[in-house]
This record gives structure tokens, C-alpha cells and sequence, in this order.
């Protein structure tokens, strides 16, 4: 009964607006540096995302809509940030590209569902198409990896990797060997010895940046009917060395990480957790870092062999290392009392010791400013008032907030889902219950 109530608030959440529209807690789902200019930086959020132009000194808001998505069900693009400026995401319709800082705008791969992006060392990017045939709205049946070389503008290479495939899961391509790609996937197929589909796994190489594709074996992977395989890592320095993460091996809850130093001809398994682990990283130095949320994180200095728990770390759900070799890490801006909260949506650190707050929701003021007309300023900085006010924060005396006195009161209390447009019921609905659902969302298996 009690789990019964919880999926009902999150249903009522869902259409509550603001920053907890889609039942998930005000959180950050990842961090993207632009290459090459490190003091812009982007945050994935799950309400839309901020962005910095000051090395995190300061941070402006742009919404969903925005960004060219809007779902009932929790969504995360992946966002590429190239030297030039673009910034690229995965939406729902197509992969989208903000040049100007305002509007995403459509790009060749036209309205395709797109799964994943990757912008490669050598500046090339990539996208990877995800979309089963839709008559209705003129979509065909589209499966394959694309590739720009002139920053997106145009997407005329093909990649495809052998045999069917129903979802692409991640791409990642080696820091020290552009040429050198790791994609996974899956794939359903007919059930031989019952009604119905059995997932198939899917894990390929390839060493010629995409022309062709090597299967790699996953039989030592431990893979059920829910697992998922993410490829997480790639040393630095040597593109044999690859990591990947098992998402429910235990086809519930819990994960694994595992390690090839062979290209991905065989896997070991280097570390475990009973439930989500959302961040991994190996860093420059050839370190690796764990961030499993409540769980506490760790660190490796000898390839996985061994791990020792980073005392005092933030509850990490994404990690990222920048060119001065700093650790920046997703954590917990809020928390429901008891839980202790980070009081920031994200840190960062030098040493792995002490953490510095560089993102604190209740401290933005600003949503990006743009020209009237953009999605930006019309739906998002005119909802800005609203959001701030759920987040706890302190708008900019530009947009001429009503004080909280002149706003409408919460309506009378209704059980668990209590909430107005001020946001207050939906936003400490989704601490409630994003905080026990730490595991970024990912398309249903």
C-alpha cells in the first residue's frame, strides 16, 4: 500500500510544474566542460540545465522546453560541448545544437530518436540513432552511429555496426586514439523456448574510428533480463584499458564495474555494489573513483585491484576531471531530514579531501537572457519566478517577482501529493522520493 501511494504522488508530482515537473527531485545529472575553453561549463539537470561562462563563478538557468524536450517520464540528455561553442544534446526528436546560447535549434538527424552523443579528442562528433520506424510522423527505421568533421553542421558519414540492434546504450571514444571507439547496446530477439523476447547484449570495438566494428565477448559479464552495459571509462593513455558498468547484474537493484586492459577481449570484475553506482571515473593519473550516492565512494591506485573509501566525499552521483586536473562531482543540493543533504548540486575538489561548493540551487538568481520570441525567454525566464521560488532561491529584482506575500497560497492539504503552484508540496515530494530513486534515468529496458 505504501509503495502504491508513493507511484500516485509521483504521478500528481509529474504535472506540478517547476522544477520537480517530472516527480524526480531537483538534482544534477552531469557536467560537461566546452573543449578546449573550460571556464564554460554545462550541468545537466533534472529540470532543464545551467550554464556558466565563468568558470562556475556564476550560473544561469534554462528550461526543458528549451532544450527541445518535454516528458512526463524522467529524461537526461547527453550534452556534447565543442570548442566553437555548440552545444549539443540528445532529445527525444533529434539532436539538437545551441550555437547562439539561446536556442537549440534541429540538426541533420532530423527528428530521430537519439540515444547518445560522443564528441571524440580530434573534435569529431558523433551521434547514435536510436529510432524503430514511425509512419505517422515520417520517421523510418534508423539504427546507425553518425559522424560529423565540421562541427555538426553536417552528419554525411554512416557508421554501422553488424546485425539488429533495438537500442545504442553509450559511445565513448579514447582520450590518446580518436580511431579507437567503444559502443554498446541491445538487442531483442525471438524467446527459442517460450513466447515472447529475450534481450540480447550487445559490446563492440572498433579500431578505425567507426568504419568497421569487432563484437566483443560479454560472457564473463555477469547479465540479466534487466542488466544494461555502460561503458564508463578509458585510460587515458592507453585504449586498451576500458571499463564498463552492469546495471542491475542482480536484475534488481545492484551494479558492477568491470576492467579489460585487452581492448575488451576479456573482463574482470573490479567492483561491486548492492545498489546504484552512478559515477565512475579515471582520471588522468590513472586513478579510478567510485561514486555510489548514499554508499559512499572510493578510490583505486592500482587499476582496481584494491580501493580505500574517500572520507569525507560529497554523495557523488556523476563525476568529471577538467584540463587542471580537478574533480568536479554531481551532489545532493537537497535532502529530506534526517538525510543530510551537500547543500550543493555540485563540488569540487583538488585534493579528495576537501570539498568546495560550486553550485548551490537556493543561490541562482538568473535564468539565461534571450530575445523575446526564443522558447527561453518566453516559457523559461516567465516560469523563472515559480521555479526560484520552489528552489529557495532569491530572483534577480529584474524580473519583478511578486513578493511571497502576493503569492497564491498552497491549496488545503490533500495527503502525501499536496502541491500548488508555488511548488513547496511538489518540490519536498520529489526530495522524498529522488532521493531514494538516486539511479539517473535511463531509457526503460
Amino acid at each position: 500500500m505504501a509503495r502504491r501511494c508513493v507511484l500516485a504522488c509521483l504521478v500528481l508530482a509529474a504535472v506540478a510544474g517547476g522544477a520537480s515537473a517530472n516527480g524526480r527531485s531537483p538534482a544534477t545529472a552531469s557536467i560537461s566542460f566546452r573543449q578546449g575553453h573550460e571556464s564554460d561549463i554545462v550541468a545537466g539537470l533534472t529540470f532543464g540545465l545551467v550554464i556558466s561562462r565563468d568558470g562556475g563563478a556564476t550560473w544561469a538557468w534554462m528550461c526543458e522546453d528549451a532544450i527541445g524536450y518535454k516528458s512526463a517520464f524522467a529524461f537526461d540528455p547527453k550534452f556534447a560541448f565543442t570548442p566553437s561553442g555548440a552545444l549539443f544534446a540528445t532529445t527525444l526528436t533529434g539532436l539538437k545544437v545551441m550555437r547562439n546560447g539561446c536556442t537549440f535549434d534541429d540538426t541533420s538527424a532530423g527528428g530521430a530518436f537519439i540515444s547518445t552523443d560522443l564528441l571524440g579528442p580530434d573534435r569529431a562528433v558523433y551521434y547514435a540513432a536510436s529510432q524503430v520506424a514511425d509512419p505517422a510522423h515520417g520517421l523510418v527505421e534508423d539504427f546507425a552511429i553518425y559522424k560529423s568533421t565540421d562541427d555538426g553542421v553536417t552528419f554525411p558519414t554512416r557508421l554501422q555496426p553488424p546485425g539488429a540492434v533495438s537500442w545504442w546504450q553509450t559511445l565513448m571514444a579514447a582520450p590518446s586514439d580518436s580511431q579507437r571507439l567503444y559502443l554498446s547496446g541491445y538487442r531483442y530477439v525471438p524467446n527459442p523456448s517460450a513466447p515472447g523476447t529475450i534481450k540480447e547484449h550487445l559490446l563492440f570495438r572498433s579500431d578505425n574510428g567507426g568504419v568497421g566494428w569487432t563484437a566483443l565477448p560479454i560472457s564473463s559479464l555477469t547479465l540479466m533480463p534487466n542488466s544494461v552495459i555502460d561503458i564508463v571509462g578509458i585510460a587515458r593513455d592507453n585504449p586498451a584499458h576500458v571499463y564498463v558498468r552492469v546495471e542491475f547484474d542482480d536484475n534488481v537493484q545492484s551494479d558492477s564495474i568491470y576492467r579489460s586492459s585487452d581492448s575488451g577481449a576479456t573482463w574482470q570484475l573490479i567492483n561491486h555494489k548492492p545498489m546504484s553506482i552512478p559515477a565512475f571515473l579515471v582520471r588522468s593519473n590513472g586513478d579510478l573513483i567510485v561514486g555510489a550516492g548514499g554508499l559512499g565512494s572510493e578510490i583505486s591506485r592500482d587499476n582496481g585491484d584494491h580501493w580505500t573509501a574517500l572520507a569525507g566525499a560529497p554523495r557523488i552521483n556523476c563525476l568529471a576531471e577538467n584540463a587542471a586536473h580537478e574533480i568536479w562531482a554531481c551532489t545532493l543540493n537537497y535532502a529530506p531530514p534526517p538525510m543530510p543533504s551537500d547543500d550543493a548540486g555540485i563540488m569540487k575538489t583538488t585534493d579528495l579531501a576537501t570539498w568546495t561548493k560550486v553550485l548551490r540551487y537556493q543561490d541562482l538568481t538568473e535564468a539565461v537572457t534571450c530575445a523575446a520570441g526564443t522558447v527561453q525567454r518566453d516559457t523559461c525566464a516567465a516560469s523563472w519566478c515559480g521555479v526560484c521560488k520552489q528552489l529557495g532561491c532569491t530572483p534577480s529584482a529584474s524580473y519583478s517577482c511578486p513578493l511571497e506575500t502576493d503569492l497564491p497560497g498552497p491549496p488545503a492539504k490533500g495527503g502525501c501529493c499536496d502541491s500548488g503552484e508555488g511548488g513547496g508540496g511538489a518540490l519536498a515530494l520529489g526530495l522524498a522520493v529522488g532521493t531514494l530513486l538516486l539511479r539517473p534515468r535511463r531509457r526503460a529496458t
